[in-house]
């Protein structure tokens, strides 16, 4: 009889430990396939990025040296001149006088009308101007004060020669009036800006200093006796403007600049009449004044964009020969180009207005806006003729 050793019987636990196992393979050999088809899609799409980039360029970018950046262009700049400016600006006014045409000395022409061109700055909200005297001529007869983008209509209130001081009125609303300083504190070095309107340019700014304080006049021309000396520019038109300091208080009234040789002025030796003198003698000149002559003037602004026709007027006709504008050129592209328009032409009439010399023109012009229609008649070889015209600017 054969003996034999039994054998544990094996537990369920194992059958299922081997189950486990052979799923956990499974899903690994699966998990591996995956990784596997992933890698090799992302070494595809890899490979074209860098062919992209390789195309625009953007590899070079990417190995360029980093820019650094000015470190004062990361700060605010300084504004304390644009705040005085934009101050100052508020109650800087350009004025414009107009002359009357009169006959030569020898009455063998007739000299026409000049435009005299200052600045000056607006004291209270009445509406009074203070200016230079020399910025209003003996024989002017028409006034203008220029502020911002408008025109308004003045007048004359008062003058004193002696001082070159002047004041002119407007009526008009919500009027700025000017912060003024104390000159008596003004010392040589202190940093000064002139506003104006050289040449023409209203609203011009210059900067310097005060380079000297109670200069003399040495040709007795007026009875200031301490101008305030500055390097800032000043030139014609700048007179009757302020001076004024960094918090855009007004310490002086541009008055005149050294007389070079030949006539011209030298630059960046300017003197300008000192604001507590002249804060006095305009509270004269103003209390003399009648309120009731702003009546003569309007307070209705105009645009200072004037209408532009395009032509240069014969400043030597005698108009009383043949009353008109004579055309001396026409000025290529402008309305009266566009229009038609020849040299030699005499314009007669503007609308239903007729013109008998440039005055008469130019007046016309300037109560029509850029972009209107207008009759204009002219004369040509004897002949007189009427075309529209749309002005420019």
């Amino acid at each position: 009889m054969e003996l034999r050793k039994l054998e544990d019987k094996e537990p369920a636990e194992v059958a299922y430990y081997e189950g486990y196992q052979r799923g956990h393979l499974d899903t690994a050999r699966m998990l591996a396939r995956r990784s596997l088809v992933y890698l090799l899609l992302g070494g595809f799409m890899g490979a074209g990025l860098f062919f992209l980039a390789l195309n625009y360029g953007l590899m070079d970018r990417a190995a360029a040296e980093k820019v650094v950046e000015d470190p004062a262009l990361t700060q605010e700049k300084p504004r304390q001149y644009v705040n005085a400016i934009n101050w100052a600006r508020r109650f800087t006014v350009g004025i414009v006088a107009k002359t009357s045409a009169r006959v030569s000395p020898s009455r063998a022409s007739r000299i026409p009308g000049q435009s005299h061109v200052g600045s000056g700055i607006v004291l209270n909200e009445q509406g009074y101007i203070l200016t230079n005297s020399h910025v209003i001529p003996g024989n002017t007869n028409e006034l203008s004060v220029v502020l911002g983008d408008s025109l308004y209509e003045a007048r004359f209130v008062g003058h004193r020669p002696e001082y070159d001081l002047a004041v002119i009125k407007i009526v008009a609303d919500n009027l700025v009036a000017a912060s003024l300083g104390d000159s008596d504190k003004a010392e040589q070095g202190d940093v000064v800006v002139a506003i104006g309107s050289p040449h023409g340019l209203f609203h011009t700014a210059t900067e310097g200093i005060v380079s000297y304080v109670g200069r003399r006049n040495a040709d007795g021309s007026t009875l200031v006796r301490n101008f305030i000396q500055t390097s800032a520019a000043i030139n014609p038109g700048n007179s009757g403007g302020p001076l004024i300091d960094l918090t855009g208080r007004v310490i002086g009234i541009n008055t005149l600049k050294l007389a070079g040789e030949g006539g011209e002025g030298a630059d960046g030796i300017g003197f300008a009449i000192p604001i507590n003198l002249a804060r006095r003698v305009a509270d004269t000149i103003i209390k003399g004044d009648d309120p009731a002559r702003d009546s003569k003037i309007s307070s209705r602004p105009r645009s200072l964009q004037s209408a532009f026709l395009g032509v240069n007027i014969e400043t030597g006709f005698r108009p009383e020969m043949q009353p008109g504008a004579l055309i001396r050129n026409v000025i290529y592209g402008t309305a009266a180009d566009r229009a038609g328009l020849r040299a030699g032409d005499l314009i007669t009439r503007v609308g239903d207005t007729p013109v008998t010399s440039f005055e008469d023109l130019s007046r016309q012009l300037r109560q029509l806006q850029p972009g209107d229609k207008v009759l204009l008649t002219y004369r040509r070889d004897g002949r007189e003729h009427t075309i529209e015209v749309f002005l420019g600017e």
